[in-house]
C-alpha cells in the first residue's frame, strides 16, 4: 500500500462518529471490537498506529474523520458508523 493510501486511510478512519452513547458508556464488547478493527485496518494495513491513550477523545474524532476521507479517496471501503463507534470506544476508553 502506498504512503498516500496509508494517509488516506488514516484520515478516513477519523470520520465524525455518530456515537449513540457517550464514550464512557461503551461496552467491553464494543471496546474489544474497536481494538480489533484498529489493529487490523490502521496498524495492520496502512501505517504504524499511535497508542490508544495518546490523544484526547475530541482529537481522535478528528483523526478518524480524516482517515475515513482518505480511505474513500484511495478507493477503500470506509468503516461503517458502528465500526467507527467501536474504534472510538477503544481509543477513548477510560477517558
Amino acid at each position: 500500500m502506498t504512503k498516500y493510501s496509508l494517509i488516506i486511510f488514516s484520515l478516513l478512519f477519523t470520520t465524525a462518529l455518530h456515537a449513540s452513547a457517550s464514550d464512557s458508556d461503551a461496552s467491553a464488547v464494543d471496546i474489544e471490537a474497536g481494538k480489533a478493527i484498529y489493529d487490523s485496518y490502521c496498524a495492520g494495513l496502512c501505517h504504524q498506529a499511535p497508542a490508544a491513550g495518546r490523544l484526547k477523545p475530541k482529537q481522535w474524532r478528528v483523526v478518524l474523520k480524516t482517515m475515513q476521507t482518505r480511505m474513500q479517496t484511495a478507493g477503500m471501503e470506509p468503516l461503517t458508523d458502528v465500526e467507527l463507534s467501536q474504534v472510538l470506544a477503544y481509543l477513548t476508553q477510560g477517558k
